[in-house]
Formats: C-alpha cells, structure tokens, sequence
C-alpha cells in the first residue's frame, strides 16, 4: 500500500501569468486540480511539494489540505519544468474519487540477483512503468519484478507480471519489460548502431539518371 502524504494547498483568486510569478516568487508552485465535481486552482508549497516529489514522483495518491479546511486525494497528472533552470514551475493534479476504479502507471522496482549477470549477462530495461487499473485503497508504490532466476538470454514480460487481487494490469502483455542481454551481442548491437550515426542517412536513388 501507499503512504499516507499530506500537503497543504490554498485556492488561488488570481490567475495568469502575473500572478502566476507572484506566487513563484512567494515560494508556491502553481497548479490546477481537475476534479469530478469542477476544476480549481491551486498553489502548493514549494519546499513541502519537492521534499516529497523525488521520492513518490508521479501517480502516487496525495491528500491536499485545502486552505486547511477541505481534504482532498489526487495524483500529480502532469508537471511543467522551467526550460533553463529545471524546476518545477506548473503542476496538474487528478481527483481521485474514493470507490471509483482509476487508471494510471506505477514503476517498476527491479530486485534480486540474476544468475544471468552474475555469469556476464547485461541487463536491458525497455520500460520502467507500465499502466495499472484499481480502486484507489489498492494502488501499489511500485510492481516489483524479482530478477534472481533469469539467466542470459531470458526476458520477461508484462504477461510474467504477478499483481494482487483488485490491480489489474492494462499493458500489452507481450510487451518485453527486460532481457539478460548476452555481452558480446549487445557490444555487436552498439557498434552497428555507432557505425549507422557515423555514415548518416543513405540517400534514395530516383532511378533517373541526370542530363545536361
């Protein structure tokens, strides 16, 4: 299960990009919930928010304290970094609404030891999260994937997955989630693809010859 998070939040009057900076300047984070009854906008705390964020980053559950008074949970949507200096400057919160399924992704945490690594294999990630639906009371940190037994050349996929009851997994299942790679083909596989951006594109003949 989840940790229980709670942030303040206050109702924001004014909006724009005025105001928007003010509330930068005052160590808030503007953002807006989108909820199921309408839409609100909000600013968080600054340093409450960022204290936290690494740790959970997107899709967890938060409890918003609103203007101290109104308690509500969501999940961070989608977030906007300053293009220069990378931090955070824009947030979008979701509702959640408690009994109703929600859709959203969760890490994966990869643990174990593989045989596989431990005889030179290389370890090959093509994703990092995958797309989950549940209630809300049985939304997981992360889906954990035990690597102990996978030998070079073994994969595993979003069908290998195992989830409690009430989670129920919305990715393809033939989507490969890793792979013991073999270390002399992934070697192989990075020159050709170094040797590729080296000669650039192949240009298409037309199959016309030029005359003067």
């Amino acid at each position: 299960m989840m940790k229980n998070i709670t942030l303040s939040a206050i109702e924001r009057e004014k909006t724009g990009k005025g105001p928007s900076r003010r509330y930068r300047m005052q160590g808030f984070i503007p953002a807006i919930m989108y909820g199921y009854k309408g839409n609100k906008n909000i600013a968080i705390k600054r340093s409450e928010f960022e204290s936290i964020f690494e740790e959970i980053g997107e899709h967890s559950i938060i409890s918003l304290s609103l203007n101290g008074k109104e308690k509500i949970d969501v999940i961070v949507k989608d977030y906007q970094l300053d293009p220069v200096k990378k931090n955070l400057i824009h947030l979008d919160f979701l509702e959640v609404e408690s009994g109703k399924a929600l859709r959203t992704e969760i890490p994966i945490k990869i643990v174990g030891d593989s045989k596989g690594i431990r005889k030179g294999g290389i370890l090959e990630e093509f994703i990092k999260e995958i797309e989950i639906e549940c209630l809300p009371k049985d939304l997981p940190e992360y889906i954990e994937i035990d690597i102990t037994d996978l030998d070079v050349g073994d994969s595993f996929h979003v069908g290998d997955l195992k989830v409690k009851e009430g989670i129920k997994i919305l990715s393809n299942p033939e989507q490969v989630i890793l792979t013991i790679g073999s270390p002399s083909k992934v070697a192989v596989a990075a020159e050709e693809e170094a040797k590729e951006e080296e000669e650039g594109p192949v240009e298409e003949s037309t199959g016309e010859e030029k005359k003067e």
